[in-house]
């Protein structure tokens, strides 16, 4: 049990949080969580293109790919997808109504555990809001760089945080 206090749309309260593994007959339910995640973001254009594809679930590539999911009370509101054997997150998304109580760093300090050693992600330079969440957790720019995303030109920083201590 987390006690987390916030002026939020979810009240304070004590709240059940629980982790559990994931696999592919999740993905209609990441891609949800992703999708209010994208959509209540201030990235632009470029994050909500991915929304407004055909399709109406995400394709997740997973090769190799590890999943955990964060529930609340039984509801599942955040999850994070990684690699072990590159330590790579390729994907965290909290619901926004479950931001800011302490599911996305549960979560990514969960993988990076499991990882057993540092870690590194791919944000959009656009997402200032992901950066500086990551920064603030640790996290060190290692590089930048563009490339064809969807039809434009999208510019990345690769982000990296040494082993937990």
């Amino acid at each position: 049990r987390c006690r987390l206090l916030s002026n939020s749309t979810i009240s304070a309260r004590k709240m059940n949080i629980a982790l559990r593994h994931g696999n592919n007959s999740d993905n209609n339910t990441c891609s949800k969580i992703m999708g209010l995640a994208l959509a209540s973001s201030e990235t632009g254009d470029i994050d909500r293109r991915l929304l407004t594809k055909p399709q109406t679930t995400f394709h997740f590539p997973t090769s190799g790919s590890l999943r955990l999911l964060a529930s609340v009370d039984n509801k599942e509101v955040a999850f994070v997808d990684y690699l072990i054997s590159k330590r790579h997150i390729k994907y965290l998304f909290v619901d926004p109504e479950y931001q800011y109580k302490g599911l996305g760093t549960k979560l990514l300090s969960s993988a990076q555990e499991r990882m057993k050693g540092g870690v590194s992600v791919n944000v959009l330079c656009s997402n200032e809001s992901a950066i500086l969440w990551y920064l603030k957790r640790g996290f060190n720019v290692l590089h930048c760089w563009a490339e064809n995303f969807d039809g434009n030109q999208t510019a990345w920083l690769k982000l990296s945080r040494r082993e937990i201590t």
